[in-house]
C-alpha cells in the first residue's frame, strides 16, 4: 500500500485548499518522513481528481499521490468553471507550495498536462523546486495547437456528436439529458481551456520528460510528441500503449504498471544522486 501521511487526509487537505485530493489511505505508523516522492496528478478535460482514486495502491511505497481538483466539479461543484489556464496556473502554484519539500513528478492527461506545465513553469519563476521529472499523457507538446480547436463552440447537439466520436466518454453522460446539462458545462469549459492556450516560449526544464501516448489518439502527431524533446535539457522519452486518446482509462493497468517501474527505478536514482532534483528514465531509445 502506499504512503499517506495520517495528518494530511483527503478531508484535510480540502479544508487547507481545495486545489488537492489525497486519494490514498495512511499506512499504520505512517509519518511524512516516510513520503520519499509525490506525484502530482491533474486530470484531463471534463474528469475530476476522483480519477486517481486506484493509483496509490498500484505504485511504489513511498510514493504519495496528490491529485489536482480544479473548479466546477465534485466538492468544488458550485465554483465557477476555469476557461483559461491563466485563471488556474498561480493559484495551483499556491496550493502546491507547501508540498515541495520532497522530490516530486507531474503527471497530467491531455488538458492536464498543458495546465501542470505552467504551473511548473510558475513554480520555477517563483524560484521554488523544479519537478524532478514530467510526466505528458495523450498531448502533443504545447507549442502545438489542440487539433479540434473550434470545437467547444459547438451548439449542444453538435458538441456531443463530436464528444461521442471520441470514443471514450460513457454513453449515459452523452444520451441522459439531467446528466448532460451537468456534464457539457464542465467539459466545454475544460476544452475552452485547451482552445484558448497561448503557448510563450521559456528555457527547458532541467529534468527528464516521459510522453505517454495511444497508438491510434488522432489528437496528437508525430511532430507534436517529438516537440516535447524542446521543453527539457535532459533526455525525453517515449511509451506507446494501444488505444485512442482515452488509452489511459482503457489500459489503466497497462499504465499504471509502467508507472510503478519508472517510478520506482526514479527513486533508487534520486537517493543515489542524494535527492538533486535530475530524474532517471533508463534506455533513451522509445519503448514500445
Amino acid at each position: 500500500m502506499n504512503v499517506l501521511s495520517p495528518e494530511r487526509t483527503a478531508a484535510a487537505a480540502q479544508e487547507e485548499t481545495p486545489w488537492l485530493v489525497f486519494p490514498g489511505k495512511p499506512e499504520p505508523g505512517a509519518t511524512p518522513e516516510t513520503v520519499r516522492l509525490r506525484l502530482f496528478c491533474f486530470h484531463h478535460a471534463g474528469a475530476a481528481a476522483s480519477m486517481f482514486h486506484s493509483w496509490p495502491d498500484q505504485l511504489p511505497a513511498g510514493v504519495e499521490v496528490i491529485a489536482i481538483q480544479l473548479p466546477g466539479r465534485e466538492y468544488r461543484f458550485s465554483e465557477p468553471l476555469a476557461t483559461n489556464v491563466r485563471q488556474l496556473e498561480k493559484p495551483i502554484a499556491d496550493a502546491l507550495e507547501p508540498h515541495l519539500d520532497r522530490p516530486y513528478v507531474f503527471f497530467g492527461h491531455s488538458m492536464g498536462i498543458l495546465v501542470g506545465f505552467n504551473v511548473a513553469r510558475t513554480l520555477r519563476e517563483r524560484g521554488r523546486r523544479q519537478p524532478s521529472m514530467i510526466i505528458a499523457s495523450g498531448r502533443s507538446s504545447p507549442q502545438f495547437m489542440w487539433t479540434d480547436k473550434g470545437m467547444e463552440t459547438l451548439p449542444d447537439e453538435d458538441f456531443v456528436t463530436a464528444v461521442r466520436d471520441y470514443n471514450g466518454t460513457p454513453e449515459e453522460l452523452l444520451r441522459e439529458e439531467a446528466l448532460r446539462e451537468l456534464w457539457l458545462p464542465r467539459l466545454r469549459a475544460d476544452l475552452t481551456i485547451s482552445a484558448t492556450y497561448e503557448y510563450v516560449d521559456k528555457p527547458p526544464f532541467t529534468c527528464p520528460i516521459l510522453v505517454l501516448h495511444g497508438d491510434d489518439d488522432r489528437l496528437v502527431s508525430n511532430e507534436g510528441l517529438a516537440g516535447w524533446q524542446v521543453h527539457s535539457s535532459e533526455p525525453v522519452h517515449y511509451v506507446r500503449f494501444p488505444g485512442n486518446h482515452f488509452f489511459l482509462l482503457k489500459s489503466e493497468q497497462e499504465v499504471l504498471a509502467e508507472l510503478h517501474i519508472i517510478l520506482k527505478n526514479h527513486l533508487i536514482h534520486l537517493e543515489k544522486n542524494n535527492d538533486n532534483g535530475k530524474g532517471f528514465l533508463g534506455d533513451p531509445l522509445e519503448r514500445t
